[in-house]
């Protein structure tokens, strides 16, 4: 058994980056003290009208309590939002995941967050489509600059440098833009480095196939020409033995006889290895599969071959390998699996493929090119083809082709 797994550090760096982005933002009223709690943010308005009901005499100090209690608790929602959306993102359809950027996106309205604004930016240019992903991102720059103005010209003072807080403003909003920009560069060159990386190990993969079905299709030539040349010239020989011991006697006949025998078991250890070079050999699928789920970055592909299964005609190798590396691809376009699982095995007088995935399965969607071009390949090694989701999520494929009877 082969297992390829590839860690997801893209989220952990991602749930890290949340937590200390949270650190942050909790520790800095803390830091200056009660006068962060009169920060100017939906979050702090609300911590000081919650505090003029308190009786306490300093109302400023249960502000700013008032202010990290809040805070943490819609921090919180937030990291908790990014956990279920990269925890086995494929248990969720992608309108749910896009559903949980869309609360944190909410969440850091509220708390008016220019970091996790930043944070919030860049998920929606790694999840959405790119129309949508720019929708939500002028709506968060829309709504977001007309939260701060609204709360700057209610509650600015004379003494408050208007300009300077009008330009920090904008130049949030600008730093949200480039993290946007720069997370959709980053993705697309991600996208293309996997599909890269896809394309490389299926042709190292197909170049393993070719090499073996060369080597027996160079063995049929080598099996042809010892048969049209060593074949006739020795036929022609005992042709002529038998015809010079026809017209010989004494001991030069013997010395004829025993060479008419020699040249005859020539020719049938030539015609036995022509026959024997003639026949199918075995195509090691095994070792091909191996090169194409090693060089696939995502998804983890668990490969199981069973042991001492050799799989002949190289055309049943080929369709069999054509099959599964269509599967592969499918799941890498569509299924947003985390995890593929491939087992090849005996099963009474068939050779059967089990692959499953669990990926968002098909919704439903019509049976497309792939799975129609599978069903052609295998039908023409006497084979046949289920699939269809899997119970709970994913989508499995069911593909069997005939074993042929061992030669004796």
């Amino acid at each position: 058994m082969i297992a390829h797994h590839k860690n997801n550090y893209f989220a952990l760096a991602a749930l890290v980056s949340a937590i200390l982005f949270s650190i942050l933002e909790i520790s800095a009223p803390i830091i200056r003290g009660a006068s962060e709690a009169e920060s100017i943010n939906p979050v702090g308005l609300l911590s000081q009208y919650l505090a003029g009901f308190s009786s306490i005499a300093t109302p400023r100090l249960v502000a700013l309590r008032l202010y990290i209690g809040i805070t943490t608790v819609l921090l919180t929602l937030v990291i908790g939002c990014l956990f279920l959306r990269t925890y086995r993102p494929a248990a969720r359809s992608m309108s749910r995941n896009q559903a949980l950027v869309i609360a944190q996106l909410l969440i850091t309205l509220f708390t008016d967050s220019a970091l996790f604004n930043i944070f919030v930016a860049v998920q929606l240019a790694v999840l959405m489509p790119w129309r949508h992903a720019l929708a939500w991102l002028s709506f968060q720059i829309v709504a977001g600059l007309a939260i701060d103005l609204a709360l700057i010209f209610t509650f600015l003072d004379a003494s408050s440098d208007a300009k300077m807080i009008l330009f920090n403003c904008v130049v949030e909003r600008f730093v949200q833009v480039l993290g946007f920009g720069i997370a959709v560069i980053a993705g697309s060159e991600r996208s293309s480095r996997l599909t890269i990386a896809a394309s490389h190990a299926e042709l190292l993969a197909t170049q393993s196939m070719l090499s073996d079905m060369m080597r027996s299709s160079e063995r049929v030539r080598i099996a042809r020409d010892l048969h049209d040349v060593m074949g006739h010239h020795l036929t022609a020989l005992n042709l002529h033995l038998d015809l010079a011991l026809r017209q010989t006697e004494g001991k030069a006949g013997n010395s004829l006889r025993t060479s008419r025998q020699l040249a005859d078991d020539l020719l049938e250890s030539v015609r036995a290895l022509v026959s024997a070079e003639r026949r199918d050999q075995p195509v090691n699928l095994r070792d091909a599969l191996q090169t194409l789920c090693s060089g696939i970055p995502a998804p983890a592909i668990v490969l199981t071959f069973e042991d001492g299964l050799e799989i002949d005609p190289p055309a049943t190798a080929h369709a069999l390998f054509c099959c599964v590396q269509e599967a592969i691809t499918n799941v890498v376009r569509h299924a947003q699996a985390d995890l593929l699982t491939i087992d090849i095995r005996r099963q009474a007088s068939t050779i059967a493929v089990t692959i499953a995935d669990n990926g968002r399965g098909s919704h439903g969607n019509a049976e497309g090119n792939g799975l129609r071009g599978m069903r052609e390949r295998l039908a023409q090694q006497s084979g046949g083809l289920k699939a269809g989701n899997l119970p709970g999520r994913g989508f499995g494929l069911d593909i069997w082709v005939a074993r042929p009877e061992p030669v004796l």
